[in-house]
Order: C-alpha cells, then structure tokens, then sequence
C-alpha cells in the first residue's frame, strides 16, 4: 500500500481535541497533508538539518513562519509534534545579545523568562530559539547551527474534498519511471563527472592519501547527517511494506559508514545537499526513495565512467581506485532494489515530481563532489 500513515501521539491527539474545544474552534477547520491541526493553526515537523535563516525560508514559502509558543499547552504540542530528541528551530529570535525577543509571526513575545541563555552569539549579534523536544526547554543558541525545524501556518476554514485525485497518466506502458528520471539527469552527471577535481585526481594516477581521506570525511558527514532524517521519517511509518523495509535497510547502510560529528559552524558546501530533503519530507514515502537513489544512481555512473577510461599509473592509484570501484560497484544492488519498488508505485506517483524531486538531489550531491579541491590540497 503507497500511502503510509503518520503515528500520531494519542496525548498530542487528546490534546488537539481539548484545545479545539476550549478555544471553539470551526471543526471545519483543515490542514494540508502531514500538517497537524492545533486550534486555529497547522503545524509540520521537517527532519531536516537547517540554518534559522533556511528553516525561516521555507515555512515562509509554505504560506507560513516558523512556529512560536505563547502558551505552556503551545509548547507541549510542538514538543510532541517535533518526535525527535534533537533540538528544533522555533521562531523565536534576537537582534542583539540581551536585546528583546521577537516572533516571526509578529505575534507578542510574553515567554522571555522561559528562555535559557545557553550560548553566547559571536560579536553579540543575533540568536535564534531552539527547543529539545524531550523536555521542552528553550534555549538562545547562533542562528547559523543547523538544526530540524517546525512551521506554522493558519489552518483553512475551506471545506476541500478528502478525495485523493489520481496522477495523470504520464509513463508510456512498458517504460519504468525510474529510468526516465534518470533520463532527465544524465548530463547533470556528466557535468559533475568533469567538474570534480576528486574524480580527476582518482583517474589520473596521482591521488594522494590526504585528499581521498578528506572526500570520505565529507561523504561521511552528509551520510551522518541524512541518516539523523531517515530515522525521524521512519519513526513516522505504521505500515510495514517494502517502501519502509528499503527505507530501514538504506539507514543501516549510511549509519554502518564512518560516522563524522557536524561541525560547528557547519562547513558551506554541506548546505546545498542537505536543504535539498526540505521538498521531499513531507510527501509519500515513496518519494523518499526516489530522492536517496540519485545518490546511488550518480556513484554508480561515475564508476561505470572510470572503468571506460584508461588509467594512468601512478604509485597509489591502484589501490585508491581499486577501493573506490568496489565501494560503488555495490550501488547496483540498491538501484535495483530503488527501481523495483518505484515501478510497483508508478501508477500511483507523480511523473513529473518524481523527474524534479530526483534532479534536485541529483543537483545537491554537486557541492560535495566539489568541495575536496585535490589540486590545491596537494600542493600542485
């Protein structure tokens, strides 16, 4: 079955209920999908690693701002409604250190005394509000971590119909979605293959230990954090099919690689790869995985693309290169398990988002590839 239900909490359901009734809510009220009704707002919950300034952004495109509390019944359901122990970006933010608090919402800030000075922003500038969820605090912390988020918006008091409409046919019969996805992308890979210097190095011979070392660092840190999201989104799946058997078996995977904390402030390039997950987070879970085989599909390509050309000698290239084809070469195995399960959900997705959704994630894992300047590294 394509479409997984969200768990909700039963205390965050009661809780829903309890506050429509006191406040008197129009029960017509409504939210998108995966948006949580709470009084006269809808809340979502996005797994996915963000600066204040990005999260900010992104609700902002929603029709929405980042989420603010008011009330201690506010900030127990959006603890409950963020279903992670790590901390979320509210929409709470400073001007100066020790300045007034503002929402981005423009609503008044009455909770001052809530809030936990728990570290100090450099030159005094701004701070932003992040919460732990499993306790509900409230600290001032710099805006530029990175962290998940919750955004808010007015719920619609339009009566829509629940009816789900069905995608338009858009694949020829015959033809795997899959592989017109990858149609689409096919010179976005070409113009990474010849755009990395890491890729250039790895062919040429003469690859030096610090700069594979430094890209297998770096693929580890986006790995590391892309698993923090997959966890979150799996948490949220009640039906176990095959969508959420490749999901638990592609965490295992990024999780079982070389984990590397995040650093703070958080390297640049790794900005790009992990914003691309804001799109997709909030749609059917089949979609999730035809975001995590562009990375699989773009590994893949560029082994297949080294094979085919002829390799220099050099002292340590045959062993940097020999590790790098073996590593990727297993990526076969996950594009069919991709491809598999996609073309059993074809019918019921959307072409053309899946053709964007898979672009973009192609187009994030661009950065990564990069930012190992080998050249530079190695003194040449």
């Amino acid at each position: 079955m394509m479409v997984c239900v969200l768990v909700r909490v039963l205390s965050a359901v009661l809780l829903i209920n309890s506050v429509s009734s006191s406040a008197g809510t129009d029960s017509a009220l409504s939210c998108q999908p995966r948006w949580f009704l709470f009084g006269q707002r809808c809340l979502a919950f996005y797994p996915v690693w963000s600066s204040w300034s990005d999260a900010k952004f992104v609700c902002s495109q929603s029709g929405g701002d980042l989420v603010s509390i008011h009330t201690p019944e506010d900030q127990q359901f959006v603890a409950q409604v963020a279903n992670t122990a790590a901390p979320v970006w509210l929409g709470g933010y400073q001007e100066q250190q020790n300045g007034p608090w503002f929402w981005t919402d423009g609503t008044p800030f009455r909770i001052s005394s809530w809030i936990t000075q728990r570290q100090k922003t450099a030159g005094g500038g701004w701070a932003c509000m992040e919460m732990i969820p499993t306790g509900g605090e409230l600290h001032s912390t710099p805006c530029e971590e990175l962290k998940f988020y919750i955004c808010s918006m007015r719920a619609s008091s339009t009566i829509t119909n629940s009816t789900k409409k069905e995608p338009e046919p858009g694949i020829v019969p015959g033809v795997d979605l899959f592989d017109v996805v990858w149609s689409k992308s096919d010179l976005l890979a070409e113009e990474i293959l010849h755009s990395s210097s890491f890729i250039k190095e790895l062919q040429s011979g003469h690859m030096k230990q610090g700069c594979y070392s430094s890209f297998m660092q770096q693929e580890a840190l986006y790995l590391n954090r892309v698993s923090s999201t997959l966890e979150v989104l799996i948490r949220n799946l009640q039906d176990a099919d095959d969508i959420r058997s490749l999901l638990l078996d592609t965490l295992k995977l990024y999780s079982s690689r070389n984990q590397s904390g995040l650093a703070s402030p958080p390297p640049q390039w790794l900005h790009h790869p992990l914003h691309s997950f804001h799109s997709v987070v909030l749609e059917e879970p089949v979609y999730w995985l035809v975001a995590l085989s562009a990375r699989a599909c773009l590994r893949n390509f560029l082994t297949q693309e080294l094979l085919h050309e002829p390799l220099m000698s050099g002292s340590m290239t045959d062993s940097f290169y020999q590790e790098w084809s073996k590593d990727s070469l297993k990526e076969v195995t996950w594009i069919n398990r991709y491809k598999k399960v996609i073309k059993e959900n074809q019918d019921q997705m959307d072409v053309f988002k899946a053709i964007n959704i898979f672009r973009e994630h192609m187009m994030a894992q661009k950065p990564l590839y990069k930012a190992v300047v080998c050249e530079a590294e190695d003194g040449k």
